[in-house]
């Protein structure tokens, strides 16, 4: 996070030194109390779940680890809010983002009729869905450039509800050397912080399009894996509204 809230912060100094000379070269749009953003983009991120777990089994310990990746994938966003005082405003934004994923379980089985000669056992547990859904408030800076483009500068905190489809339990059947995976789902709130820059093209002087960039994550504990990293790095475009 702290790696991509200084290229954004670098990012925003250098578009507002240059402000100033585009400004001199055309007239600023005039100012909208309300905005719209409604954007599709990407969530690059990639991560991983580690679970481990050990069983008591024909008087040895048997061992059972799983890895489950969460891709990166499509984003929907959309955010209104409304001018306060001179560029600034405040809004709150809604995005969504989800993606399933397989999950590889390995298992170190004892073998029920010889002592230490334990068995490794792979599987793998298909579909399991991963899915966030944030809310993102904003303190929101506008810079205007030229007649119809402006910057808009943002901040906040971010609530992202996250939603995770995870290896819950392994048994091993009495007199075997294998495993049945049990699949459970865990929520919870992972409380972070965004930032981002929006560069705005307006077509009329109340519709036009947009790209941003930004940070928007966190962490959290599930009850099962804790500190699991949600969001992050966000790029897309949009249409925007004005009024």
């Amino acid at each position: 996070m702290t790696k991509t809230c200084k290229i954004l912060v670098v990012l925003a100094v250098a578009l507002a030194v240059g402000r100033s000379e585009a400004q001199a070269q055309s007239p600023a749009a005039p100012p909208s109390l309300g905005f719209v953003n409604i954007n599709v983009g990407a969530q690059p991120s990639r991560r991983n779940i580690e679970k481990s777990q050990t069983l008591s089994v024909f008087g040895e310990t048997a061992t059972v680890s799983s890895s489950q990746p969460i891709r990166n994938g499509a984003i929907f966003d959309v955010s209104g809010g409304y001018r306060v005082w001179h560029g600034l405003a405040v809004a709150i934004g809604f995005s969504s983002f989800s993606k399933a994923s397989d999950a590889a379980v390995v298992a170190s089985i004892p073998n029920p009729l010889v002592f230490d000669q334990p068995l490794t056992v792979t599987s793998t547990q298909a579909g399991l869905a991963h899915s966030e859904k944030g809310v993102h408030l904003q303190a929101v800076w506008f810079i205007p450039a030229t007649e119809k483009t402006d910057i808009a500068l943002s901040i906040g905190p971010s609530f992202i509800r996250v939603r995770q489809d995870l290896v819950s339990a392994v048994t091993i059947p009495s007199g075997t050397q294998t495993v049945n995976i049990a699949v459970g789902s865990e929520e919870a709130t992972a409380k972070g912080v965004n930032v981002g820059i929006d560069g705005n093209y307006l077509f009329t002087p109340r519709i036009g399009a947009g790209v941003f960039i930004r940070y928007a994550g966190g962490s959290v504990d599930l009850p099962s894996a804790p500190d699991v990293k949600v969001g992050g790095f966000q790029i897309g475009v949009g249409a925007r509204v004005r009024f």
